[in-house]
């Protein structure tokens, strides 16, 4: 059992400054991606990536297994670790904990993760469906619905982070976590 550790919250500066930290290595894993994508055109793979990326769920999976899953991945391994908190969290002295202080359980930190990716998968999703759509210039009532629904959680969990003295987010919430200063 772990020993509980003190419970004072993060301030929502000091967690917006340890996300864009942790999205700079987000970026750099997007660059490597990149740069496999690119290598990829001048193997004999590409015309199979090719099809695959070139139908909505396919590239929507393939989206979801190379991009969003090791993102979400990422983040939940490590903030239910012994250090408790990502590579951006851990600079700016910040660790995820649950509600009495000990330490997230795995479970509890991939349904934080998914909770707080669900509109960047969402987003993901749709503008597979705009950008491979044969009628690119009709916007189904679906997808403008869809890009609201994500709108909506986004601020959402930004209002959630900004109100209340322990500023927990709604996946937080849901996961019944807090993030706290060391």
């Amino acid at each position: 059992m772990d020993a509980a550790w003190p419970t004072v919250p993060a301030t929502p500066l000091r967690r917006i400054a340890a996300w864009l930290l942790d999205y700079v290595i987000v970026a750099a894993y997007l660059v490597l991606l990149t740069a496999i994508s690119l290598g990829l055109r001048v193997s004999p793979v590409h015309a199979g990536f090719t099809n695959a990326m070139s139908q909505p769920v396919t590239a929507e999976l393939l989206g979801f297994v190379l991009l969003t899953l090791p993102v979400v991945l990422y983040f939940a391994l490590l903030e239910a670790s012994p250090l408790r908190s990502t590579l951006g969290k851990r600079a700016l002295r910040l660790a995820v904990v649950d509600a009495n202080g000990g330490r997230l359980s795995m479970r509890r930190a991939l349904l934080r993760e998914a909770v707080r990716f669900l509109p960047w998968e969402l987003s993901h999703a749709l503008l597979w469906r705009v950008a491979l759509s044969p009628d690119r210039g009709s916007i189904s009532f679906w997808v403008t619905a869809g890009f609201g629904v994500v709108y909506a959680l986004v601020l959402l969990y930004l209002a959630t982070l900004l109100i209340g003295s322990q500023h927990r987010t709604v996946y937080d919430r849901l996961a019944g976590s807090i993030v706290i200063q060391l």
